[in-house]
């Protein structure tokens, strides 16, 4: 009854919104109370990692879905939580491999409640189990083919070397800062040492292992940075309504209550300083395709035959299956790729070389019938033209802001 278009863009924003109700929710069974469970809810909704809505992802449902497992776990008392979270981590396994940062927190959960001598409820044990045991069934299922063709590479999702850091990026303090908080980051810090040294709540405590999970994780280059940050900022959130309440309680112990409200009152400024204009900026800075690409796309679409290849960079890969309907050379899909490294090589080569006779070597290779430069392709590999495009060997047949040019020559 809608367009693809907006009813993803409406769902997208949907699940988005339902972090912050599913943050709150746990904050407030954590602390019990409402006020620190909303200072939780604020942030999330404000933390500039989660302002990602032009784009469709597994992670705008892998995230809510994985809220709803973690308030379940806190709710093994009442039965159907025990269901909800069971349904909860079928679909989760369905959706992303990433599943396994759940899981894997929930080991080391059980492995820190053990050391620590914390009670391990049968509950905790027998479902931790059931969702390992389930994850790897069902992966197996689905990733068998790229199991046996990638081996361990399939950890790191055959992408190429060259790109890897941009999936697996070195730590930038400053950017992860601005991206999940510094308050939250602060704080939350605060509260894991709380909770790893004095604190008694479980609740807290399966917090914090979820966080280090994450944190190791990353470093081992198991998880992809905005995901790590994307998880990381929401845990940090929920952990503010601890700190809160602990703010509160120092206030009430000592002769400094008559401050209260102005702390208060300052650290939700300092809150919404460095987490409101983090967000619009990010948003603001996110790539979407402009009018005139799009419009570039459809012409594609109208005037090349069905089993054309079409030449494009690696991230606008997606939008040429989409919106042409045409087949592409490479995406970020990589698995199942074969020498990915290789040709992701040559696709960077086909937009700088200068070379002719090298250029119509590769397109002959992969079978290109249109090589589609666009300001995306400029800005991406710093070029201004293609060199090697001269009016003997390929013919300008879209000059717009985007340039569409149809190879008529071949190397004998």
């Amino acid at each position: 009854f809608l367009p693809l278009e907006i009813m993803t863009k409406i769902l997208i924003n949907l699940l988005t919104v339902s972090l912050i109700f599913l943050v709150y929710l746990i904050a407030k069974k954590i602390t019990q109370k409402e006020k620190p469970a909303l200072y939780s809810a604020f942030i999330t909704a404000f933390l500039p990692i989660l302002w990602q809505t032009n784009s469709v992802s597994p992670y705008h449902l892998f995230l809510p879905l994985t809220l709803v497992a973690i308030y379940s776990l806190m709710n093994l008392n009442k039965k159907a939580h025990n269901y909800i979270y069971i349904i909860g981590i079928f679909f989760l396994s369905l959706i992303t491999p990433s599943t396994f940062l759940l899981i894997f927190g929930l080991l080391l959960y059980l492995l820190l409640s053990s050391i620590e001598n914390k009670k391990i409820l049968k509950a905790e044990l027998e479902l931790t189990l059931f969702s390992i045991f389930l994850f790897i069934w069902i992966q197996f299922i689905f990733y068998k083919e790229v199991l046996l063709t990638e081996g361990p590479y399939f950890i790191w999702q055959n992408i190429p070397t060259q790109i890897i850091a941009q999936y697996f990026p070195k730590i930038s303090v400053i950017q992860s800062l601005v991206l999940i908080g510094i308050i939250p980051l602060i704080t939350g810090i605060y509260t894991i040492y709380k909770s790893l040294f004095k604190e008694k709540n479980k609740n807290v405590f399966l917090l914090f292992s979820l966080a280090i999970s994450t944190i190791l994780l990353f470093i081992f280059n198991l998880v992809e940075y905005e995901i790590a940050l994307m998880f990381l900022g929401l845990i940090l959130a929920i952990l503010f309504s601890q700190t809160y309440l602990a703010f509160i309680k120092f206030f009430r112990k000592t002769n400094l209550t008559k401050y209260k409200n102005i702390s208060i009152t300052l650290i939700t400024i300092l809150l919404i300083i460095t987490l409101i204009y983090p967000s619009l900026s990010y948003a603001y800075e996110q790539q979407t395709p402009t009018p005139e690409d799009i419009e570039a796309f459809q012409w594609i679409k109208k005037t090349t035959s069905p089993s054309s290849t079409v030449l494009v960079t690696l991230k606008e890969g997606h939008l040429l299956n989409y919106l042409s309907q045409r087949k592409n050379i490479m995406d970020d899909q990589f698995f199942l790729v074969k020498n990915s490294g290789t040709k992701f090589a040559d696709l960077s080569f086909l937009f700088t070389t200068p070379y002719q006779t090298q250029a119509l070597g590769l397109i002959d290779k992969y079978h290109i019938n249109y090589v589609f430069f666009s300001p995306q392709a400029q800005a991406e590999h710093q070029v201004k033209k293609l060199l090697y495009t001269d009016k003997r060997c390929f013919e300008l047949i879209y000059d717009k802001q985007v340039k569409i040019y149809q190879p008529k020559c071949k190397i004998k």
